[in-house]
């Protein structure tokens, strides 16, 4: 029985290993959001653009390399920062001290929870008023 679980289970713990930085977005709001993740330095990590209860994995590989250069930071990227953004440019929301493996809901965060109707372009008059004869 042991064995079976063993190697069941030994994929599995090889494959979730501690190197991996990921967090679960879910929009649990009535609105289109993009969700901007920042390292606790305040760089940008990525964007995501998530549709009214969806949910999306960020991952960011946290694994140590040999590689040496010289500017190599000395901060942890950790925790992230989540901004939870509207698609009229305005702010929804912003989750700080999100760690690793951990969910992050806009709703949950602190921020007005609302996003204003994005404002209508004033419609330019065409560039010629010449019309086409056949």
């Amino acid at each position: 029985m042991w064995r079976v679980l063993f190697f069941w289970l030994l994929p599995l713990c090889v494959y979730a290993g501690p190197d991996d930085g990921g967090i679960m977005l879910i929009n649990d709001s009535p609105f289109i959001l993009t969700a901007t993740i920042q390292a606790s330095d305040g760089t940008f990590l990525g964007q995501l653009s998530v549709q009214p209860k969806q949910q999306k994995n960020f991952t960011t590989n946290l694994s140590y390399t040999q590689y040496q250069h010289p500017g190599t930071p000395d901060v942890s990227l950790t925790p992230y920062t989540v901004i939870w953004q509207c698609p009229s440019e305005g702010f929804y929301s912003m989750c700080t001290s999100v760690s690793p493996g951990s969910l992050c809901q806009a709703n949950q965060c602190p921020g007005p929870h609302f996003c204003a109707p994005k404002q209508k372009s004033k419609e330019q008059p065409p560039a010629s008023t010449l019309e086409k004869k056949k």
